[in-house]
């Protein structure tokens, strides 16, 4: 596919005629996330402008697929624009993070923008990335800046690969994996790592085998599973279900969680890693159980459990502020 200026791909309405190139809506949340509590979004690439095609991507198919590195946006009016939002808000974000409709490490000036968005907001910087240019040393020296980082490798067979991500042709799984190998070895900080699986894509025996075997050879925090919850380009897409994201999650080992959207464990009721996740988030600050609902994405029965065994356990407490109780890991005056 040729590559095209990627301007071409931007809806219209975000671009002006005039001499100083202007953007709206670069920034956008804060939105509640699993992973990272309150997440405001920085997006530095066109809509729909990737080095994939995703078959399961809900943002639709790509319109400029592409491996170049370029400023999309000028940096000065990205910085200027997070700072307006920010001072909007009366609730700060537990995050900036680099994502969007698109693969952000296309933009050519992410190092320094991870760098400056740090030093003015004083809040750490996430990036989602899909791994597909770390093979590139500048884009792996850039990456470093960042206080996490959530890449994903779907398929560690190539077969399986260029069906379910459908790359540039630029794109190699071998050195795609290589690049992932060499930035983790040296990167220091934390490192959510995500598969999302298809029925009938990347789910046999082999596809399994060799993403774990790869998967072993790397640091990671977490491996993430995740699984279609809706249509992709291509709709008639197979979610596995909870009990089969359970045998690979066992299959991948301790590291492994589940976070497709509203699963619960084979056994009915929350796992160790969610209750991580709802004492760090709560940790954080207090929140309404609705809250914790959106950023976790637990289903509320089951959570509803959870946070009562919790407080049993003198874990948490509640607090009413304004005729709405909130839980916390702070005790009560």
């Amino acid at each position: 596919m040729s590559q095209r200026n990627c301007f071409n791909s931007v809806p219209k309405g975000l671009y002006f005629p005039t001499e100083r190139r202007k953007f709206v809506h670069r920034i956008f949340g804060p939105v509640p996330s699993r992973r990272l509590g309150r997440s405001l979004g920085i997006d530095v690439i066109p809509h729909k402008t990737c080095s994939f095609d995703c078959v399961y991507c809900e943002c639709g198919a790509t319109t400029n697929k592409t491996c170049k590195r370029e400023e999309f946006y000028p940096l000065e009016e990205l910085l200027e624009e997070l700072d307006e939002r920010l001072s909007s808000m009366e609730v700060r974000p537990d995050y900036l993070t680099l994502s969007g409709a698109g693969e952000p490490t296309l933009y050519s000036r992410m190092g320094e923008l991870i760098r400056r968005a740090k030093e003015m907001t004083g809040l750490p910087v996430a990036v989602i990335t899909n791994s597909s240019l770390l093979h590139m040393e500048d884009v792996r020296r850039e990456l470093m800046e960042a206080d996490v980082v959530l890449p994903s490798l779907d398929a560690a067979r190539a077969e399986s690969f260029i069906k379910i991500n459908r790359p540039h042709r630029r794109c190699d799984l071998a050195e795609i994996m290589q690049g992932l190998k060499t930035f983790l070895s040296g990167y220091k900080g934390k490192v959510l790592f995500e598969v999302l699986l298809i029925d009938g894509y990347n789910t046999e025996p082999e596809d399994l085998e060799a993403l774990k075997e790869f998967l072993d050879s790397v640091r990671v925090d977490r491996i993430q599973l995740n699984t279609v919850v809706r249509p992709g380009t291509i709709r008639e897409l197979k979610a596995l279900g909870s009990e089969r994201l359970e045998e690979i999650r066992e299959f991948f080992g301790p590291k492994c969680e589940i976070v497709a959207s509203g699963y619960t464990s084979a056994k009915g009721k929350e796992t160790d890693t969610e209750i991580e996740e709802i004492l760090s988030l709560l940790k954080r600050r207090p929140c309404t159980l609705e809250d914790i609902h959106n950023s976790t994405g637990i289903p509320i029965p089951g959570l509803i459990k959870t946070l009562d065994e919790l407080i049993e356990k003198d874990e948490i407490t509640t607090n009413v502020f304004n005729g709405k109780t909130y839980y916390t890991t702070e005790a009560k005056d």
